[in-house]
């Protein structure tokens, strides 16, 4: 029997008996943790924008201004993939925004009027390097227990590639003070 017929033969038998793999479970709460971080490094960076002055001001006015912008859609795809997967409770508003004002509360208090672009981009980059590492737990988390899709690994994946790249942006940008 040819290889692909053999193939064909045994997606049939699959069909036939209805087999089929099983999911694990997502956790909502590891959902829900992941929007609301996204979501307060979306509203940070927002704050960040508005708040820009001194010098370089247009340089951390743009840099803030991408970086927001670019977090609508991993938090649109984000909270779609999770409903999707488990259900409309992950983006219950009232929690995710409790979430949101937890994690926010828990950035060094800053003083908007005398704040300097290098102290908002190292907080920033604090904030980043903490969602890197509260993605990657949960992407290890839901590779051990067997409950991540490929859709899922591939939305992380690249959620995680974008933060990345803001860390680069923002140590470059945090480098350029320490140099003057």
């Amino acid at each position: 029997m040819s290889s692909f017929k053999k193939i064909s033969q045994e997606l049939t038998e699959a069909f036939e008996n209805q087999n089929s793999v099983e999911e694990k479970p997502l956790s909502p709460i590891d959902a829900k943790k992941y929007i609301a971080y996204l979501k307060a490094l979306r509203e940070y960076y927002q704050y960040a924008h508005w708040v820009s002055k001194g010098d370089p001001y247009y340089g951390d006015h743009l840099l803030f201004e991408r970086l927001y912008g670019q977090l609508a859609e991993q938090i649109d795809s984000s909270a779609e993939k999770f409903i999707g997967l488990i259900d409309e409770s992950v983006v219950y508003a009232p929690e995710i925004s409790a979430m949101v004002a937890k994690i926010l509360e828990s950035t060094k208090k800053q003083d908007p009027t005398e704040i300097s672009g290098l102290e908002l981009s190292v907080c920033a980059l604090n904030m980043e390097k903490y969602f890197l590492s509260l993605s990657n737990a949960m992407y290890r988390k839901m590779r051990e227990d067997g409950s991540i899709t490929l859709g899922l690994d591939d939305m992380i994946m690249a959620n995680h590639n974008s933060h990345e790249d803001a860390v680069y942006l923002l140590q470059q940008r945090i480098k350029r003070s320490k140099k003057v």
